[in-house]
């Protein structure tokens, strides 16, 4: 299965909160980071994805650990290409968020079966499934 993970998804496995707590949602995206990893399934980010995930992840680690972090994303992802249509064509998509609309368009030039992200009912009218990771794990395959 070809699976668009949200940004949230990946900042749930390489960020922590505040606090110095793990987040909430960091066992079920781990495992779905590892099925990618491992090619049970096919794992997608979106190009825009990337220096959010880096962003964060460098607030909280030094510059190497983030640049080798980084290194195991483009490994283990592939990232599929949208250009400056999709971006214009943004609210074809029926969302009113604009990096919604560029998960969404990476999903469809990737050919996602599903989106993985923590706001499902930002993709409701997506035009293919969205699903949080622990409900993505329920699926019997």
């Amino acid at each position: 299965m070809r699976l668009l993970l949200d940004a949230n998804v990946l900042l749930d496995c390489l960020v922590t909160e505040n606090d110095g707590s793990l987040r909430a949602g960091k066992p079920a995206s781990d495992q779905v980071v590892d099925l990618c990893d491992r090619s049970v399934h096919h794992g997608l980010v979106a190009w825009h994805t990337l220096p959010i995930v880096c962003y964060y992840h460098g607030r909280q680690n030094e510059s190497s650990m983030t640049s080798a972090m980084l290194d195991d994303l483009l490994r283990v992802f592939e990232i599929p290409t949208v250009g400056h249509a999709d971006a214009v064509n943004w609210r074809s998509h029926g969302v009113t968020d604009f990096e919604d609309a560029l998960q969404i368009a990476s999903a469809i030039a990737g050919g996602a079966d599903v989106i993985v992200t923590r706001n499902v009912m930002d993709f409701a009218a997506a035009g293919l499934p969205a699903m949080t990771p622990e409900e993505f794990l329920n699926l019997r395959f």
